[in-house]
């Protein structure tokens, strides 16, 4: 099985960051606060923004039923 660098990004919940650098193929990989995974968005702090992401895709769908 073979990492690919580009593709990977690293978050922790650690809500002081690591200070440590992560590698992969002598690659840094790169640290993200958020991404969304099979249609929600994953994030270091909470569930707040899926919530209002879930808000704001109803309000569209609504929006466009009227």
């Amino acid at each position: 099985m073979e990492i690919s660098a580009e593709k990977t990004k690293l978050m922790t919940n650690n809500t002081s960051g690591i200070n440590t650098e992560i590698k992969v193929n002598g690659q840094k990989l790169e640290t993200v606060t958020s991404f969304k995974y099979l249609g929600s968005v994953i994030t270091d702090e909470g569930s707040k923004p899926e919530i209002l992401s879930r808000i704001a895709q109803t309000t569209a769908t609504l929006t466009r039923l009227k």
